[in-house]
């Protein structure tokens, strides 16, 4: 009876040894484009999958990924050989533009793959084994990818290219790795069980213990402190927090928003394109942008002779001026701080009412202020904190974001306890006019200082 012989199998993939090496290069991997906020956990997933042998993610913010199904023994979970992907190799030698290699391989087939700045596109690393399809092939990636400069021996126009380029790129971006099982992919739910069963494994067998060790320490204290006025601590302890705090005070915002509005948009044909006011440091920077009939004496010429220029090139300069004294922040005062009656009936509705012409406005929940707890020295010379009074309220910040155009922020009402961290406005002529579209877009980032509630 007549033996048959054993046909070869066809692989879909090359492997190609690197001289001087045990090491491999594989061509014609699969590529896949990952979306999610874990990129490397989505490709290890992917991978896992479609059941692939090892998988190649070049970075952690890459959004391909190459899949690979090995036959033979490089599915052995160890071999001598380590595995790199030519295309990814391909990839970090070209990491600007668009480039295509097109490669005669010793079986007479063909390697063609496709890089966009630095990344694998999909379906663009592939080994033809017909020269009619290979044409074909490349072909149409050289219409979908019209820029693209062509690599290798295919082509008659392309540049010169050799596979032993791809060994100094065989590194820890391009090597293979296995898609074996991974911490990384079990489920954050479950990550969730157990970390909610140890935390109450922890707070059942502690939270006997703390209760007697605060009752007792809170026992110690009570008995240990002296006679004081705790209230008149506290007192002079946020009064000297208060001095350190710089608010709006009567004048309001209308004086700052005058210093950008007084900003020249083009002096000396030099053209605005935003204006930055710190006003805690009292310093104001607009930003300027050269025309073509520009030069820095028509600038200088322009401005007021006491602001500050620097130019920064050739095309941009930069003028800061001091914000005057008279429009820099005021000093808190304590009796001004609104409570939370006041925000929620008062201020609060006036922002609504203004909403409409503004772009956004955000207004985060009460926070802490930094107060120094003030303490009193004990009759062992140790000093203890004072227990703060029920009836003694402490401030409170309140984050305020604005984004709206410059003549919106006119009718603005802020509380004098308001304190202006950054005053931004850009300024786009082309914009055209709306209720919440301006040529000055202005940016509002400050505090409101509050009584807590």
């Amino acid at each position: 009876m007549a033996r048959r012989e054993k046909t070869p199998r066809r692989l879909s993939y090359r492997l190609v040894a690197i001289p001087g090496t045990s090491n491999q290069l594989v061509l014609g991997m699969r590529w896949q484009t990952i979306l999610g906020e874990d990129l490397p956990k989505e490709a290890l997933r992917l991978a896992r999958k479609v059941k692939a042998t090892h998988f190649v993610h070049s970075d952690a913010r890459s959004p391909s990924v190459g899949l690979l199904i090995a036959k033979g023994k490089e599915r052995l979970a160890k071999t001598r050989a380590s595995l790199f992907s030519a295309a990814s190799a391909f990839a970090q030698m070209h990491r600007h533009g668009t480039h295509i290699v097109a490669l005669s391989l010793p079986d007479k087939s063909v390697w063609i793959a496709v890089t966009v700045a630095g990344v694998v596109q999909a379906g663009g690393d592939t080994v033809i084994p017909d020269a009619q399809a290979a044409q074909r092939a490349l072909d149409e990636a050289l219409a979908r990818y019209g820029e693209a400069q062509v690599h290798g021996d295919y082509f008659t126009q392309s540049l010169p290219f050799s596979l032993q380029q791809l060994a100094a790129h065989t590194n820890q971006q391009s090597s293979l790795r296995r898609a074996g099982f991974s911490l990384a992919m079990v489920s954050p739910f479950w990550w969730t069980i157990l970390g909610l069963f140890l935390v109450y494994k922890v707070w059942d067998i502690g939270m006997s213990y703390w209760e007697e060790r605060q009752a007792r320490i809170a026992q110690e204290m009570l008995a240990a402190q002296p006679d004081v006025d705790s209230a008149t601590l506290w007192k002079k302890a946020i009064t000297a927090w208060a001095k350190t705090a710089q608010t709006l005070g009567e004048p309001g915002l209308a004086p700052l928003l005058q210093q950008l509005e007084s900003v020249p948009t083009a002096p000396g044909r030099w053209k605005l394109v935003e204006v930055d006011c710190q006003p805690k440091v009292r310093s104001c920077v607009a930003k300027y942008k050269r025309t073509r009939l520009a030069d820095n004496r028509t600038l200088h010429a322009a401005l007021p002779s006491t602001w500050k220029i620097a130019h920064v090139d050739l095309e941009k300069a930069n003028a800061t001026w001091t914000i005057p004294a008279a429009v820099a922040a005021q000093p808190m005062v304590l009796a001004d701080l609104p409570d939370a009656r006041a925000m929620r009936q008062l201020w609060e509705p006036s922002w609504q009412a203004l909403s409409p012409a503004l772009g956004d406005l955000t207004l985060s929940p009460p926070g802490p202020v930094p107060i120094t707890v003030p303490n009193i020295k004990l009759a062992n010379g140790l000093e203890q904190p004072v227990i703060r009074p029920k009836e003694i309220k402490l401030p409170a910040t309140r984050a305020i974001v604005i984004n709206a155009p410059l003549r919106s922020l006119y009718g603005l009402a802020l509380p004098r306890t308001s304190e202006v961290t950054q005053l931004q406005m850009r300024f786009t002529p082309d914009t055209t006019p709306g209720l919440t579209a301006s040529a000055f877009v202005t940016t509002l980032k400050g505090t409101i200082y509050v009584e807590s509630p």
